[in-house]
């Protein structure tokens, strides 16, 4: 029984030391496997800043309208005759858009009575004074109009134009003398000056109407929804980075890159944005080299004083 007792002791004693061996085995690797992970850094790619002329703009929505109208209305109350001109067709100044006739002329018509003053039965021709294309015909023949009711509506196709709401913010940027770009349905472009901005802000939006002038005729129908593109204002020689190279905190007050320090290390450089476009941000402050080294990808969450491992 003794010597068995002891055979026993001596297993368990091996037992326990191939157990130990293992565990300090295991935590070997996992240390190594660690400071493999810790020299070979977290996957990024980078860029170098670059140097060129950058523009900010804004890209809102707009529609055309005829600044030049001309509302055809009743002089008196009474019926409408006949009608001479449809919606769609071209008017002259002088042409005649219709006729009228008062309620009693009408009455007398209806009972066929013989009037003894021919002026109380005779139409009373209403005629166009510009030119331009019926765009609006509220009546037709036979319906009774009060005096003063709009009947139809004159458009002057030459004097379209684009109108589009600007937020107020950026009206100040905006000046009379630029041109913009105008970006048609079917994928056209034409470009357009800024002809005037309307002196009252929207209560609701705070915007501002802003009137565009084409600098070519354009044969467009009214109401036509565009996209306007108006340039705010450009630096030359902007040091730029990638949008993506620009990182944030929640709440968009603070911004920073991630710049290496040499092959292995990047360090968080808190940056002042300026002048933004499409896909590129200006750099302010600090200067940036073009020689400097930026995280385009893989920066997202990195510490200050981060391992890197710089990838094609």
């Amino acid at each position: 029984m003794k010597f068995e007792t002891i055979t026993m002791s001596r297993i368990y004693k091996k037992l326990l030391v191939l157990l130990l061996f293992f565990v300090i085995y295991s935590c070997g690797n996992n240390q190594q496997t660690t400071q493999e992970t810790q020299i070979s850094g977290t996957p990024v790619r980078i860029i170098h800043p670059q140097k060129m002329d950058l523009s900010e703009h804004i890209q809102l929505n707009a529609n055309t309208i005829f600044l030049k109208k001309e509302v055809i209305r009743s002089t008196f109350q009474g019926f409408i005759r006949r009608m001479y001109k449809n919606i769609g067709d071209n008017v002259k100044n002088g042409d005649v858009i219709l006729s009228l006739i008062t309620k009693e002329a009408a009455a007398f018509d209806s009972l066929a009575s013989d009037l003894s003053e021919k002026n109380l039965s005779r139409p009373v021709k209403i005629s166009a004074h510009s030119n331009g294309v019926l765009t609006l015909l509220n009546f037709h023949e036979g319906d009774f109009v009060s005096e003063g009711e709009e009947i139809a509506v004159i458009s002057n196709p030459s004097s379209l134009y684009f109108s589009l709401n600007v937020p107020y913010a950026a009206v100040a940027k905006i000046s009379r003398q630029k041109n913009c770009t105008i970006f048609l349905p079917d994928g056209k472009k034409v470009m357009a000056k800024i002809h005037n901005i309307i002196p009252s802000v929207d209560p609701v939006s705070q915007t501002q109407t802003v009137l565009l002038q084409p600098t070519q005729q354009l044969n467009l129908p009214e109401n036509l929804n565009v996209s306007a593109r108006l340039d705010l204002d450009t630096q030359k020689d902007a040091v730029v980075v990638p949008r993506s190279a620009v990182l944030s905190n929640e709440t968009q007050d603070k911004f920073w890159v991630m710049k290496l320090l040499n092959d292995s290390t990047a360090l968080q450089i808190n940056v002042q944005k300026g002048l933004e476009g499409d896909s590129l941000i200006q750099i302010m402050q600090p200067v940036l080299s073009v020689n400097d080294a930026i995280i385009i990808q893989g920066g997202y969450g990195l510490p200050d004083s981060a391992r890197v491992n710089i990838t094609e």
